[in-house]
């Protein structure tokens, strides 16, 4: 499991800002680079590259990029809308995270705060001479990564916001979240018992109402040798909970333990896919529900978030429990509820879809081989589901 620091990192760096500011940042560095490489252009080649060529070169650039960058983020935009009103709404985050769109966006900003900083130099006569030639040079450079930009554009509207694109992103970053969670079903820590948390330990009740959307365990750990305390986190990852309900119990330097809580447990109004499988259930499922409306009638996408489920869930092999020796030893939290996560995915599905007899099949299909599973939760939810416990 990635240390926080390089988690935090990861996370910043998938917003589209980052990436623009970033990108911008490199094109004023390659400015700098074009006057300092000025020293080594030997004398007698500067006559060969003419002011006007650059000049064109770069209002081409300028013109360009302004309106491509405006253009691609109509589609960015009018995509981000078509996956929220068509699929699920919280399909919409995954698309936040889509480091291709914004590696692009980014790409386009770039080359045009270049061009645009390389005309106003121009205009001072900083690029002259031999600063010409390496301006050319990296003007040039500039073009051939717009090219690839384009090219990287083009094969990714292809599938931007379609509902096969979205469902295998999903289905990506559910899987990756329930793989880490069947080696550290507890994120590292002990599994809790909530009727054994010693009475002698004083509540941290919720600073505010939302999800419990990512919990930093090795920052609770480290805090908590400091401390010489122990922590007991009462609520899983994905769970929602209220302003005032006890958030964690500990032992140990009151102040220090309090900030370590409120800062390394991450409340907000939305769920996210990284610590959180059933999130990513979730989606898929409501994928599923949505097609099988009377609005929709779709049998087929159901059918295709029902495989991907069984996909996902069987991917994993089982059982979901902790080790005997923690590797966060001073910290206690919820183990996945596997049983509770596989019956709320499959159940709206179901539910739905027991009267089509083109799903009938199919679900008996995926309950059995669910019911398989070595994971004991997954196996008893899908025994429990299946209409025909005799099958």
């Amino acid at each position: 499991m990635l240390p926080s620091l390089l988690r935090k990192l990861h996370e910043f760096s998938r917003r589209l800002v980052v990436r623009v500011v970033l990108i911008a940042l490199l094109a004023f560095l390659a400015l700098g680079l074009a006057k300092l490489g000025a020293r080594l252009i030997p004398d007698g080649i500067d006559p060969f590259v003419g002011g006007d060529a650059v000049d064109n070169i770069l209002s081409v650039i300028a013109n360009s990029m302004l309106t491509v960058t405006t253009f691609s983020l109509t589609v960015m935009a009018a995509a981000h809308r078509m996956v929220s009103t068509s699929w699920t709404p919280r399909a919409h985050q995954m698309l936040l995270q889509d480091t291709t769109t914004h590696t692009v966006l980014a790409t386009f900003v770039g080359a045009y705060l270049y061009a645009l900083s390389a005309i106003i130099l121009r205009d001072l006569d900083i690029f002259a001479g031999p600063g010409l030639v390496v301006l050319f040079g990296m003007t040039l450079l500039v073009v051939g990564l717009i090219v690839v930009a384009i090219i990287r554009w083009i094969s990714h509207l292809e599938m931007l916001g379609s509902l096969i694109n979205t469902a295998q992103r999903i289905e990506d970053s559910t899987l990756a979240a329930l793989q880490l969670r069947a080696e550290a079903p507890c994120l590292g820590a002990h599994p809790l018992d909530p009727d054994a948390v010693p009475e002698s330990t004083v509540p941290l009740r919720a600073p505010e109402s939302g999800y419990v959307q990512t919990i930093y365990q090795d920052r609770l750990q480290a805090a908590a040798e400091e401390a010489g305390g122990h922590i007991w986190l009462m609520h899983p990852v994905g769970s929602h909970i209220h302003r005032g309900d006890v958030l964690a119990r500990y032992d140990g330097d009151a102040e220090a333990l309090e900030q370590a809580i409120t800062t390394n447990v991450v409340i907000g109004s939305l769920r996210n896919f990284d610590q959180d499988p059933g999130f990513g259930l979730t989606c898929l499922s409501e994928i599923g529900v949505r097609a099988l409306s009377p609005g929709v009638n779709d049998p087929g996408t159901a059918l295709d978030m029902l495989h991907r489920i069984a996909r996902v869930l069987l991917a994993v092999d089982g059982p979901f429990t902790a080790p005997e020796e923690a590797r966060h030893d001073r910290l206690w939290l919820p183990p996945l509820d596997t049983a509770g996560m596989t019956r709320e995915t499959l159940a709206p599905i179901l539910s739905d879809g027991a009267d089509r007899r083109e799903l009938t099949q199919p679900i008996k299909k995926a309950l059995i081989a669910l019911a398989r599973h070595e994971d004991p939760g997954i196996a008893r939810a899908a025994r429990d589901l299946q209409p025909d416990q005799d099958s």
